[in-house]
């Protein structure tokens, strides 16, 4: 069964109901075609989770046709990656515990890519959710993110995803916190999140591919209008040499 009709039936039940579910999450869409892109990427996407060793995918609960608005199972106790990052001690965490959380996210990645044949479009680290001592990462937020007026979006290169989390982990931090993107630390941990993608196939690594669509980014995104990017776009920290996966 496709990912576009998962799930058909129970929904259409759902959606007859006023009464949303408990311990659930709602979205509401302005415009049909984002609901129901949304729906089809949220779909797919936790049809790829079912199968995937590293990546778990909030389950569409309810999707109402009529108020354009999903339901989404809540899951508790996880934090966007964002929360880590944006903490001068990590939260604590010990190196090896830091590695492995990025190391997943880049295996889950790879997964979410290969089984679904769509990238998620807006792989920011808001998006990626987190728990200490899981050995998985969630994925969530598969609305066409706004620079997406164009229905094949989601059906470019991979490499989209890649860049976009990089630079995110390496660079993406308010101007009072912008002392945090100069942790050694981040380095690191985006090598292995390098290193948890390519872990089955490194030499399928391609720098300038990564360094096109970071650039692309930086060009056609908000992000390139941030102050911290624009104060760190010729600095070290957008460097591509170190993140090739076996350094």
């Amino acid at each position: 069964m496709s990912p576009d009709h998962l799930h058909t039936e129970n929904l259409h039940a759902h959606a007859s109901s006023s009464q949303v579910a408990p311990s659930c999450f709602s979205k509401h869409f302005a415009e049909e075609w984002l609901f129901r892109a949304t729906l089809r990427n949220s779909l797919r996407a936790w049809s790829a989770a079912q199968q995937s060793s590293w990546l778990r995918v909030p389950e569409v609960l309810n999707a109402d046709e009529r108020k354009m608005r999903i339901d989404y199972e809540f899951i508790e106790g996880w934090n966007p990656l964002h929360t880590v990052l944006r903490n001068r001690a990590f939260e604590g965490m010990s190196e090896a515990e830091l590695v492995g959380m990025f190391w997943t996210c880049g295996a889950a990645l790879e997964e979410f890519h290969r089984r679904t044949h769509r990238i998620h479009g807006d792989f920011d680290f808001d998006n990626v959710l987190v728990k200490r001592g899981a050995d998985k990462v969630v994925f969530v937020d598969f609305t066409p993110p706004e620079y997406s007026a164009f229905r094949r979006y989601n059906q470019q290169s991979p490499y989209r995803d890649i860049a976009t989390f990089v630079l995110f982990v390496r660079a993406k931090y308010p101007p009072q916190l912008i002392y945090l993107a100069f942790r050694p630390q981040l380095r690191e941990l985006a090598r292995s999140f390098m290193e948890g993608y390519f872990r089955d196939a490194p030499a399928e690594y391609d720098r300038s591919m990564l360094e096109r669509h970071m650039d692309g980014l930086l060009r056609d995104t908000y992000l390139g209008k941030t102050f911290s990017a624009r104060y760190m776009r010729h600095s070290r920290l957008f460097r591509t040499d170190d993140l090739a996966p076996g350094l």
